[in-house]
């Protein structure tokens, strides 16, 4: 049975060995994860203490480069995000723009961002009660150069045809 017993050993060696391995991986898993973990807060008290040293000359003395890099980007962030703003407010306007209502007194058809109705004057409110739907949101002013026609009252741009200024809502004369 000497055989036989070699070749039981030679499987628990074995069987252990693959163990330890399996053990080992686990262990260095547990070991990455700490470690990202540790950066994660290392990171987060770097931000920390960047923003109550940033203005405070000791603490700048010999790292002014990572300082100074640190607020080059943050003013970087800053410019982009007002660029991702400017894109989704010119998105919501042109969304706004884009909607036509038809006016239930006369049936013109109309920009939901319109304040009146072109066809008979009456205000979006009226508008939108009138129909049952709920008043858009006025869309900011943008101040463009009139080309053509413009309302005597306010000089916003008036459309040919239209009977009614769109911003003021003063009857125009045909």
């Amino acid at each position: 049975m000497g055989f036989l017993d070699d070749v039981q050993a030679s499987l628990n060696r074995g069987v252990a060995g693959a163990n330890r391995g399996v053990e080992t991986l686990k262990i260095k898993n547990q070991m990455n994860d700490a470690m990202k973990r540790r950066q994660q807060l290392a990171a987060q008290l770097g931000a920390s203490l960047y923003e109550v040293t940033k203005d405070d000359p000791a603490f700048r003395t010999g790292r002014e480069q990572l300082f100074d890099g640190i607020a080059q980007i943050d003013a970087e962030r800053a410019s982009l995000q007002a660029q991702l703003d400017e894109i989704e407010r010119q998105n919501a306007a042109s969304q706004q723009a884009a909607t036509v209502v038809v006016c239930p007194f006369c049936h013109t058809r109309i920009s939901a961002s319109d304040m009146f109705c072109a066809g008979c004057g009456k205000s979006m409110a009226e508008i939108m009660a009138a129909s049952g739907a709920q008043a858009p949101a006025p869309a900011p002013a943008t101040p463009a150069a009139p080309a053509g026609s413009v309302c005597p009252k306010c000089g916003a741009p008036v459309n040919p045809g239209d009977a009614f200024c769109m911003s003021c809502g003063e009857k125009l004369n045909a």
